[in-house]
């Protein structure tokens, strides 16, 4: 057996994110963001998930790291929208599962990520959040946003049943989608002046997150906080 030993602070902090681990959890990692540090993080740009995106490690919009695809629309000769071609899903164990489970019990606030393309036009991209399986009956909801060419563009959205950009075009509801997400998908709306072209576009992807609401990272933080306080106390009584 290996024995490790931990002193003062360190040690009692380390025990008491232990104890706050330990709590009851549901399958998604809040707070997480998935920035391709090593490889594609099992990503894909099919449906089949046998074309993995392309690890880049450098180029993001920190400099590092990055995913990308790219696509040809000699294929895609009607304007709308395309296959998503950014696809994190459980059934891939896209970044080991992190991104799945109830994100209501969670407290997702909110969803963001980083996109660039190099179409030399204005593109809207759509983002799909869904339940594991395809619908019927599977679900997901939409949201649109227009991401200029040749730069990363910063995509947000709250996760709220107020939020009127969600968009529900598949039947279940908000409380439905969000207690068990199992996909992400990213694609985008086919302009007219690319449908069907024989033109190779690349599209890049960085910093997928979901983020916890105030509160929630107010608990974890008072949490290790008051670790440290007692660390501290017990230092000075001894």
């Amino acid at each position: 057996m290996v024995h490790r030993t931990y002193s003062g602070a360190a040690a009692c902090l380390a025990a008491g994110l232990f104890l706050l681990a330990a709590s009851p959890l549901s399958a998604a990692t809040v707070p997480f963001t998935e920035d391709f540090a090593t490889d594609h993080a099992n990503w894909f740009a099919n449906s089949a998930g046998t074309a993995p995106l392309v690890f880049n490690a450098a180029g993001g919009p920190d400099g590092g790291s990055f995913a990308s695809t790219t696509l040809n629309f000699a294929n895609l000769t009607q304007p709308g929208f395309s296959a998503p071609f950014f696809r994190g899903q459980e059934n891939f164990n896209s970044s080991g599962g992190a991104f799945l489970g109830n994100w209501i019990t969670d407290g997702v606030s909110t969803f963001s990520l980083m996109l660039r393309h190099d179409a030399g036009e204005t593109l809207q991209f759509f983002t799909r959040i869904a339940m594991p399986a395809n619908p019927p009956p599977g679900g997901g909801v939409l949201s649109f946003v227009q991401v200029p060419s040749g730069v990363w563009t910063p995509v947000s959205l709250a996760i709220d049943p107020t939020n009127p950009a969600l968009q529900f075009l598949e039947g279940p509801g908000f409380g439905q989608i969000f207690s068990n997400v199992g996909r992400i998908q990213v694609g985008i709306n086919i302009p007219p002046g690319l449908a069907g072209a024989d033109r190779v576009v690349s599209f890049a992807l960085d910093k997928v997150s979901v983020v916890p609401e105030p509160a929630t990272l107010a608990l974890l933080g008072a949490g290790a906080l008051v670790v440290l306080r007692r660390t501290r106390r017990r230092s000075v009584a001894s």
